[in-house]
């Protein structure tokens, strides 16, 4: 399944991070150097699992750090 930027950064306003930094947030930048805050990672891990089905151990989920990394592991979990 394929997952685009677009997608992921429109994920990160609906776990409350503010629109202006969700949409300024580089795909190949960690997220955590960016404006996101330890509240706000795991919230977006759990809706990206309840979004595309996915299963995201807590153990992978500290290996992804970017918005690209994300995409991966849903396109990967997809295939």
């Amino acid at each position: 399944m394929a997952v685009t930027g677009v997608q992921l950064k429109a994920m990160l306003e609906e776990i409350g991070v503010k629109p202006e930094v969700a949409r300024a947030v580089d795909p190949a930048a960690p997220l955590l150097k960016q404006g996101l805050d330890s509240v706000d990672f795991p919230a977006f891990c759990a809706l990206l699992e309840e979004r595309f089905k996915v299963s995201l151990e807590d153990e992978t989920a500290l290996k992804l750090r970017t918005l690209d990394d994300f995409a991966a592991f849903v396109g990967n979990a997809g295939a």
